[in-house]
This record gives structure tokens, C-alpha cells and sequence, in this order.
């Protein structure tokens, strides 16, 4: 019995051409949007030997050219490939783009670029801090001429290390939050589905409700057989969306995929029980129950970074305790912690908070429907 109860409710919910469309449709077209609109708003720019050229007359006593040589970009990479030339055929390679900048060096170095750029900073902050040095020398020997026999000079005019990149298990990413808060609201957008299984099964709010409940089914038992087939259709757009993302849009969600749909199948049933809590709980009319449901859904959606990505921060920065009771933050955080994080701990409390309220709204449908009666219908 119960199977056939499952079977039918599966195929009233196949027929619902509206939750269909905003469950399976409605996601692929915004994740299109997101891709076109944000796929180049972010470009990735790493640290890499800088080519430069450098011209100096004096090569007998050449400080600057020693530091420069010296200069590492990270342990056992050089900061800078040189090429030594005058300057008009430095000039030429400059404006061929063949190097980034070119250096003139005499007792106050010259710097010459053809734009701004993140290595044209690097060259600049290079040669300000050399000229600092310089500086800093010049003051020691004029105070304590010693200090060229006792090493302190060589610990000043150290540039070795100028420059170091740290490197994380993936890359930043702020257009991931977008795709992030977008299969996070599919999750919770299951909400939806459970407000629905509430309304069929209540008899002042729907003729169906009324019929089911003059039925001889219990009320409890094909509640809990509509909820599975609920669950088992929206599972099935968040794979389809999930498929799209990964394959089609060749979004980069990491190594961590079972962990991924492990949350999105929690996320979803989450979403279920929140809006089978809400519909029952809430004793207005279904308008305003709908009104309700779609606010608590798309501030969710807000505050997790879904409409302005700064948002995420800011909520974290100002109101750290809200990003714990919103599951729509707490299924992003859980996919940004498996895609940044080498350890697991920040993932399972983001996920053991989620179980945590699927598990409460759950109780809290049980008992509401549990304890709705009805003097006459």
C-alpha cells in the first residue's frame, strides 16, 4: 500500500508543470546567466618570473644589479629574467612587449613601464625598497664605518626572500559563490514541495486535504509517503542541475563530489521539512503562508552571497550568528569549506547544523499535523 501511495503522489508531482518549471528549468537558466555574466569577471593572475632589461654604464660596482640577481619570487625561482642592453634597445623591447619594464641604474635607479600592472607594482615596490636600503646603508657608514666588517650590512641588503606566494588547496574564486548560492537555493527551494504535501493533506485548506481526511489512510502515513516522493523528484533536479554545472559549464566544484551531493540530498530535505514546518505552524491563509515562505527563502538566498557576493562577509563580519541559522548559508558554506579547507571539521559542523534543523522542522511538521483536528469538514 504504501508504495502505491508513493507511486501515485511520484506521478501527480511529474504532472506539476509550475514546480517543475522553477525546480529543473528555472536553475539551468539562471546558472546560464551567472556563467556568461561572471565568467570573466575574475582573472586569475599568479606570481611568475618578470622579465625586465636593465642598462648600467657602471658595471664595475653595480649594487643594484647584484640585488637583482639575488631578488626570488618564491625558494629556487628568480623574481626577475634580465636582460642587459642600453637603454634605446631596452626601449625597443618595451615597447614590443617583450619585457614588463626596463631599469636604468646609477645612484637613483630610473624605472620605465608601459603600463600598470600587477608585475609593473612588484618591479616599483622592488626598486622603492632597494632605494630604502640604499639609503639605510649610507646613514650605517656615516654613523659606524665598522659596521662593513661585522656583517651588519649583509643582514640589511638581504633580498633573497622579497617576495613569497602562498598557495592554499585551491585558488580564490568569489564567481563560486554564485554557483554555490545558486545550487544551495535549489536545495532549499524544496520548500516549496513540502508547503504543497502540507496543504494536500490539510482539510481547511484544500478539497483534497478534506477528502484524505475522511479517508480510511491514515493521514500520518501518506503524509510521510508524499514527502518521499517529493524528495525523490527534487533530488533528481539537483542532479540534473548538478550534472549541468559540472559538465557543461565545466564549473570546478573540487575533488570532494560525494561529499557535495551528500549535502545537496541533506540541503533538499531540509528545504522539505522547513516548508511543511511553516505551512503548518503559520494559521493564515495559504497566500500569506506562500508570501512567508518565498521571503524566509529569498533573504536566505540574499545573505548567503546569491545577489551581491559581499553580502556572505558582511553577514559573517557583522551578524556571525545568522549565517547559522540560514541553511541556505549553511549548504554554501559547506560546499566553500570542502573546495578550500584540507581538514573536514568546518564541513561537518556546517553539516551536522543542517541535519540538526531538518531533523527539528521535521518534529515540528510531525507534531503539528499530528495534532490538527478537525470538529466537522
Amino acid at each position: 500500500m504504501s508504495f502505491l501511495l508513493y507511486k501515485a503522489r511520484l506521478k501527480c508531482l511529474l504532472h506539476n508543470k509550475e514546480n517543475m518549471f522553477w525546480c529543473y528549468l528555472f536553475p539551468i537558466m539562471l546558472a546560464t546567466c551567472f556563467y556568461f555574466a561572471f565568467s570573466n569577471l575574475v582573472i586569475e593572475e599568479e606570481f611568475a618570473t618578470i622579465k625586465i632589461a636593465y642598462d648600467n654604464e657602471d658595471t664595475e660596482n653595480d649594487a643594484l644589479k647584484e640585488a637583482i640577481n639575488q631578488a626570488e619570487m618564491t625558494e629556487g625561482t628568480s623574481m626577475f629574467a634580465v636582460t642587459y642592453c642600453d637603454k634605446e634597445e631596452a626601449n625597443k623591447l618595451l615597447n614590443s612587449g617583450e619585457i614588463d619594464a626596463y631599469i636604468v641604474g646609477s645612484n637613483n635607479p630610473e624605472l620605465f613601464v608601459m603600463r600598470s600592472g600587477l608585475n609593473e607594482t612588484i618591479i616599483k615596490a622592488f626598486l622603492d625598497s632597494y632605494r630604502q636600503m640604499s639609503a639605510t646603508v649610507e646613514t650605517i657608514l656615516k654613523n659606524n664605518p665598522e659596521a662593513m666588517n661585522n656583517g651588519l650590512l649583509e643582514d640589511v641588503m638581504q633580498y633573497e626572500s622579497f617576495v613569497y606566494e602562498e598557495k592554499g588547496k585551491k585558488n580564490p574564486d568569489i564567481v563560486l559563490v554564485y554557483f554555490y548560492s545558486l545550487l544551495a537555493f535549489t536545495c532549499i527551494f524544496a520548500s516549496n514541495w513540502g508547503f504543497d504535501e502540507v496543504i494536500c493533506i490539510q482539510a481547511d485548506q484544500s478539497f483534497r486535504g478534506a477528502r484524505i481526511n475522511v479517508s480510511p489512510i491514515h493521514k500520518m502515513k501518506l503524509f510521510l509517503c508524499n514527502m518521499t516522493a517529493a524528495f525523490t523528484v527534487h533530488s533528481g533536479s539537483i542532479i540534473l542541475l548538478f550534472g549541468y554545472l559540472f559538465f557543461a559549464l565545466k564549473v570546478d566544484f573540487g575533488d570532494n563530489l560525494g561529499y557535495i551531493f551528500i549535502t545537496c540530498l541533506i540541503g533538499s530535505l531540509t528545504g522539505l521539512t522547513l516548508g511543511a514546518a511553516v505551512c503548518v505552524w503559520l494559521k493564515f491563509k495559504r497566500e500569506v503562508k506562500e508570501a512567508i515562505l518565498l521571503i524566509v527563502l529569498m533573504g536566505g538566498a540574499f545573505l548567503s552571497g546569491m545577489m551581491m557576493v559581499q553580502m556572505k562577509y558582511i553577514v559573517a563580519d557583522k551578524i556571525p550568528l545568522l549565517r547559522y541559522i540560514n541553511p541556505v548559508n549553511l549548504i554554501t558554506d559547506a560546499f566553500y569549506s570542502l573546495y578550500y579547507y584540507e581538514t573536514y571539521d568546518r564541513y561537518l559542523l556546517n553539516i551536522s547544523i543542517l541535519g540538526g534543523l531538518a531533523i527539528l522542522f521535521g518534529i515540528l511538521s510531525y507534531i503539528g499535523i499530528r495534532r490538527r483536528d478537525y470538529a466537522s469538514i
